[in-house]
């Protein structure tokens, strides 16, 4: 009876307790270090709410907005929802008190903060109370899942795409309360380094890959060879892509429909959310309440119209990948197509040859059924990596949103976009309020 008392007080500390709470409200003290992890077992159920937090069915933010805002934000999908805040991002016309770009920053922020006190009250249990081992592996996962909110924060709210700006997010590396919680944007070469130093520590700690639904070494070395994409280390990226491609924890299925209609049994998947007959149910699982379905003349439906991959993706009414109830609606954070993808790319970019460039690209098309890349020069490859990417991981977090912006290509495909400012969300209204180290000065340009 107190273990489950102590849980629920856990769970209310962690999941209630914002960044924007009033700064004169004293803490709460009844819980404390000493009653809250006191073995293996109670460190293991910090690091379970991490996911739960992720997957949660009353803040859904995390595992929905991931498809809708970024597919709302480049066209892929007509809309994002009904009402003013949701059309804002169709039009990609935010302003910084829309509700929605407040709950999805909350949600990172709540991620970080969880894993945060996990990798804290872990590292604190002495010798006699959790093996070594152990503890390795509940920081190192932690620790993946706190360097995956902190980069989804900055690719939404920093300027990633420059790691020379001062523009980064707030890195949180320990549990938000009364004392840290004031502070300042970090430059957003402080958030990569960060997110980096956090991912090397998980490829060395965090448990080998088993099943599709944990963070294991295998998605740390992924979820790196992205960042390392993002950064403009392609040379990088496209060796430690090929690091995952080549592993054996994880193979292509031999279709892209298998690809979808195994679930948490898929041969590629290497992180998805995890979902069930009970979980998804009316009041569980939101994504039965789309309203956004792709558009019916633009960009994505073009490239979209004779590929095989479309029936699969979406139709009428459904984006068929993810609100697939045959396996519980999930959410694709990362499968091994994309890391041939991030190969192809990192090698195009890197000054490889036009034939070793096409090369990880011809599989991933060969397998859709569309065959080998008919590119000239590596300016065409790089157009034909695009497309590729928008087709084959289209509404799979951001993957064409964020394709758009690395391949400088969002403002020609949606002329509602005029501008790099608006690649970035606002920091929202809440964070300046509570928060004593940011003012409107610090916020993102454009949204002043």
């Amino acid at each position: 009876m107190k273990k489950t008392i102590i849980y629920s007080l856990v769970i209310c500390l962690f999941t209630s307790c914002e960044l924007v709470d009033v700064l004169e409200n004293d803490p709460p003290n009844n819980l404390v270090e000493e009653n809250v992890v006191q073995s293996e077992t109670d460190a293991r159920a910090l690091l379970n709410g991490v996911y739960t937090t992720i997957t949660s069915r009353i803040n859904d933010k995390y595992y929905m907005f991931s498809e809708l805002i970024p597919s709302a934000m480049i066209g892929s999908m007509n809309g994002s929802g009904a009402g003013t805040s949701h059309i804002q991002f169709s039009s990609n016309s935010l302003e910084f008190d829309n509700i929605y770009v407040r709950d999805y920053w909350l949600m990172f922020y709540k991620t970080m903060d969880i894993a945060n006190n996990t990798i804290e009250q872990t590292n604190q249990l002495s010798e006699d109370l959790i093996s070594e081992t152990s503890r390795k592996e509940i920081v190192g996962e932690a620790r993946f899942l706190r360097a995956m909110s902190t980069f989804d924060a900055l690719r939404y709210y920093g300027q990633f795409f420059d790691e020379s700006s001062n523009l980064g997010v707030v890195l949180r590396t320990e549990p938000s309360n009364f004392v840290t919680r004031n502070k300042a944007r970090n430059t957003v070469a402080e958030c990569y380094e960060q997110i980096l130093l956090d991912l090397d520590a998980a490829i060395l700690d965090a448990p080998d890959y088993s099943v599709t639904y944990r963070a294991s070494k295998t998605a740390a070395k992924a979820l790196k060879a992205k960042v390392l994409l993002y950064q403009g280390k392609y040379g990088e990226a496209a060796a430690l892509a090929d690091e995952v491609i080549n592993d054996g924890t994880t193979s292509l299925e031999p279709d892209f429909e298998s690809v979808f209609s195994q679930g948490l049994n898929s041969s590629e998947m290497i992180l998805m959310t995890y979902r069930d007959a009970n979980s998804d149910t009316e009041d569980n699982n939101r994504k039965r309440f789309y309203s956004g379905i792709p558009p019916t003349d633009n960009w994505f439906t073009t490239i979209m119209d004779t590929d095989p991959r479309k029936d699969f993706t979406y139709n009428d009414s459904d984006i068929l990948k993810t609100n697939n109830e045959a396996v519980f609606r999930p959410t694709y954070f990362l499968r091994l197509a994309e890391m041939y993808l991030t190969k192809a790319e990192g090698l195009a970019f890197s000054g490889a040859s036009l034939v070793d460039a096409s090369t990880p690209l011809n599989v991933i098309r060969n397998r859709a059924g569309i065959g080998n890349t008919s590119a000239a020069n590596i300016e065409e490859l790089k157009d034909d990596i695009f497309n590729e990417v928008a087709r084959e991981l289209a509404f799979e977090n951001g993957s064409e949103w964020f394709a758009a912006i690395r391949f400088n290509k969002a403002m020609t495909l949606k002329p509602s976009i005029i501008s790099s400012n608006q690649y970035i969300l606002p920091i929202p209204e809440e964070e300046i309020n509570g928060n004593g180290s940011i003012t409107f000065t610090d916020q993102n340009p454009g949204y002043e």
